[in-house]
């Protein structure tokens, strides 16, 4: 019996995935479980295992296509099994390469082809994008489609000025990547849906600067990032605050049971959060070993779908490329996110008398529908408590 190759969800708000390569050609025996195929997601890059053994069949994808998630690609049957052409692995007209479809046998058509009555005989375009366009004064046939099969999406049209599309000359907007896509969708989402609130505390990181200068000279391998202070403290100080450890859902507050913290990585074309499971319980060279590996694991795009699920709380530290301080935007559906600054020399009162101490801002952005301002405010003195302890 035949079986469906699809391309698989590998997270709660994957659409869509495009297809890297295949391992396997049409015609070729394949056994479950063996890897059939690569598929690229909008934080990694992840091989996908035949779902059954038999001959792969009917495959109607290509690599680079972007196909929605659900959507059959393929068809694995038996040796000598029959099935007809019109089967359940068809792709459908809304992703299809250009050259599939009836009306665009042009062969010097680009696969994005902008989506233009010339080179398709008709516009092709999204109800939504054909009102907002009307809304802009955007002209849809000057606008380079992203969606499946070159369709010019909502996306596209808010990416335009008004008029810019319209002018002569003017050159069709870069499409945004599938990461870069992502994070303006979400990030948009939690501006428009959760009233950020913002807290600003200092921590003296003499403690923490003396204590790695200490790993330094004892340890033979790596030593522990600034950064993993900051996670350590802050996993620590969630599992004191239940309150921070929390998102707002539609039946009400949810506490988390765990504390799964995310870590904001910066790579090529966007960021994405890695998430370390059971934080609170790990020691610091623990924590410090599973962040640089995840971080390691994100710059090679080599992330798994379970190694940035059920995160609780994140932590972004832009420290390193001297920024003093910043406010980060809370990453859905979590109610708060920290932000840390670098850690420089400051002139600050010490012991009666001032002197020149170490010292770090930390930003808090919290959910005002969670948490309010006394709660995060407790929470930050038991992050700074924890660091100037050290």
């Amino acid at each position: 019996m035949a079986v469906d190759v699809i391309m698989p969800a590998m997270g709660a708000t994957q659409e869509t995935g495009r297809l890297v390569r295949w391992f396997k050609r049409e015609g070729d025996s394949v056994a479950k479980g063996e890897m059939l195929m690569e598929v690229e997601t909008d934080k990694s890059v992840v091989e996908v295992e035949a779902p059954a053994s038999g001959i792969l069949a009917q495959v109607s994808a290509s690599p680079d296509d972007e196909i929605p998630v659900g959507q059959a690609i393929a068809l694995i049957v038996e040796p000598g099994e029959e099935v007809s052409r019109p089967g359940s692995a068809r792709a459908p007209a809304a992703w299809r390469k250009p050259a599939a479809r009836k009306e665009a046998k042009t062969p010097d058509a680009p696969k994005r082809a902008p989506a233009t009555r010339a080179t398709t005989g008709r516009l092709l375009a999204s109800p939504a994008a054909k009102r907002l366009a009307k809304e802009k004064g955007v002209e849809l046939a000057a606008i380079q489609g992203t969606g499946p099969d070159g369709v010019v999406v909502a996306r596209d049209v808010l990416s335009v000025s008004p008029g810019a599309a319209a002018r002569a000359g003017a050159v069709a907007p870069v499409p945004p990547s599938r990461m870069r896509r992502v994070i303006g969708e979400r990030m948009t989402l939690s501006k428009q849906t959760a009233p950020h609130f913002y807290l600003n505390m200092d921590a003296d990181m003499t403690g923490v600067e003396a204590r790695r200068s200490a790993l330094k000279q004892q340890a033979s391998g790596p030593v522990p990032s600034i950064n993993d202070f900051i996670l350590r403290a802050v996993a620590q100080a969630l599992a004191e605050s239940p309150s921070m450890n929390a998102a707002w859902t539609d039946a009400g507050i949810e506490q988390f049971s765990e504390v799964n913290l995310g870590v904001a990585v910066a790579v090529d074309d966007g960021l994405v959060v890695p998430v370390i499971r059971h934080a609170d319980r790990l020691g610091l060279d623990e924590l410090a070993q599973l962040s640089s590996e995840l971080a390691a694991r994100a710059q090679e795009r080599k992330l798994q779908p379970a190694d940035y699920q059920d995160g609780t709380f994140t932590v972004s530290n832009l420290g390193m490329f001297g920024v003093d301080s910043f406010t980060a935007i809370i990453n859905p559906p979590q109610c708060g996110i920290l932000a840390a600054g670098r850690v420089a020399p400051r002139v600050v009162p010490h012991d009666g008398d001032i002197a020149v101490r170490p010292m770090m801002t930390m930003t808090l952005s919290a959910d005002h529908r969670v948490v309010d301002g006394a709660i995060g405010a407790r929470f930050l003195q038991q992050v700074k408590q924890r660091l100037e302890e050290d």
